[in-house]
């Protein structure tokens, strides 16, 4: 995300926010239907949210400090 965290996405259809550093997991998000193909960190000026894309063609918008999902765009084109 920014040197500090790292994020990851996969077939087990959550996205995990790490420390790095100290190889800490330090958050989940799951709300994903399908495989979560792409994550963007810092997607906010205040880096608050994250934003992934799945094969279950939608866009999800995650609140980082809660792991609440803000807002699901479903139905992408690509």
């Amino acid at each position: 995300v920014d040197g500090n965290y790292c994020l990851t996405c996969g077939s087990d259809k959550t996205l995990k926010l790490w420390n790095p550093l100290r190889g800490t997991l330090l958050r989940t998000y799951s709300g994903h239907g399908y495989e979560v193909l792409d994550a963007a960190g810092s997607f906010s000026f205040d880096n608050s949210s994250l934003c992934s894309g799945g094969g279950d063609k939608a866009v999800v918008l995650w609140d980082v400090a809660s792991g609440q999902v803000l807002r699901k765009f479903r139905g992408h084109a690509g």
